[in-house]
């Protein structure tokens, strides 16, 4: 007699992307042993779900076997978008009792820090008022959702 099993039906989390530097974990299912290629940027290559951190864009293939020694294959890519730049623009002086026009440029969303120095946190170009050398940190995000950071000082 012959026994003809039926493949495991492989299952992959779906295309996604991810930031430059972030990780994210994988997830396959339908089999009882796991094997991904390529293994670079992987956590662990022999589990359901690795934790991904790859250097740039990849599609992973994941073999899933069941326990009758069955194979199928899926795949899932991974996109790798790059980080904004953000640029505060150079530190400056000001007399007391004026103000610095900060200059940020390098996202699409803006969040300036300390806010309650300033005429406009999540403007790029707001207007800072600080009574002493203040510190302004600048988080830009491009349109990924990726950010960057940068600071000057008034």
């Amino acid at each position: 007699m012959v026994n003809v099993f039926a493949l495991p039906v492989a299952t992959v989390s779906p295309d996604t992307s991810i930031c430059a530097g972030d990780s994210i974990s994988l997830l396959a299912s339908g089999g009882d042993f796991y094997a991904w290629s390529p293994a670079t940027g992987l956590s662990n290559a022999t589990i359901a779900s690795p934790m991904a951190s790859p250097d740039a864009t990849t599609a992973y293939q994941v073999s899933v076997q069941d326990a009758n020694g069955c194979v199928n294959t899926a795949e899932v890519s991974l996109t790798v978008n790059a980080l904004p730049v953000a640029n505060d623009g150079e530190d400056q002086q000001i007399c007391p009792g004026t103000s610095a026009q900060l200059q940020g440029s390098g996202g699409t969303t803006y969040l300036w820090k300390p806010a309650n120095l300033l005429s406009d946190p999540n403007n790029a170009n707001p207007l800072a008022s600080p009574r002493a050398t203040s510190a302004f940190i600048l988080t830009v995000i491009d349109d990924t959702g990726c950010q960057d950071d940068a600071i000057m000082f008034v």
